[in-house]
């Protein structure tokens, strides 16, 4: 896969960091996924016809969830901002910073390039910080997504590609966990009337 391909999802990555609207970041993890696929795409002539279906799967998967997740967020709107942006560069910093970090602690991988480890590395560690760093739901949906990137990442740039019935597992996992979060994340909503994951805080056995 082409390296700047791969950094480009990285960036992208990062820009969801910074996002302060919620549909500007569902828009960013839409492309980044579209990406993905396509990149995946480029490998399939040389490569088994598994891997084909199997990219091709990673590039559908992203239209109905993507779809699920900008409808939810249509039927969720805040009353108000949550202000939680107020400090948008120093997330982006400290999530440039674990990368490197990260980065430099890791064993190599394996994989067919030092990019590509690079690059899911990044990924997961950029949607950890998405999680630990925004209180709106909905980011944690797109974290996960994130994090699942970076892996599928990692598993196009393995020698050979993972079989064909590990991919397909992981996708299918994957789909279930978000809409599962999604239809959580309506329910917080109704139950508080916002989706700021601190209201959480106030609940007691």
């Amino acid at each position: 896969m082409n390296e700047g391909l791969q950094w480009a999802l990285v960036v992208m990555g990062l820009l969801v960091v910074l996002a302060r609207r919620r549909a500007v970041a569902i828009l960013l993890v839409a492309l980044q996924a579209i990406l993905l696929g396509i990149g995946a795409l480029t490998l399939a002539p040389h490569r088994p016809l598994s891997y084909l279906i199997a990219a091709l799967v990673l590039l559908a998967r992203g239209v109905p969830l993507f779809y699920l997740m900008a409808m939810s967020v249509r039927r969720t709107r805040e009353p108000r901002p949550l202000g939680l942006q107020a400090r948008p560069l120093l997330n982006a910093g400290v999530a440039l910073a674990l990368c490197l970090v990260t980065l430099a602690l890791l064993p190599p991988l394996g994989l067919e390039t030092v990019t590509a480890e690079n690059a899911s590395v990044s990924l997961v560690v950029i949607a950890v910080i998405t999680i630990v760093t925004r209180r709106e739901t909905i980011f944690h949906v797109l974290g996960l997504l994130m994090a699942e990137n970076g892996v599928a990442l990692g598993a196009l740039s393995v020698p050979g590609g993972l079989p064909l019935v590990v991919e397909l597992g992981v996708a299918i996992d994957l789909t279930v966990v978000i809409a599962v979060a999604v239809v959580l994340h309506e329910r917080i909503f109704e139950e508080f009337g916002t989706g700021d994951s601190h209201v959480l805080r106030s609940l007691r056995d």
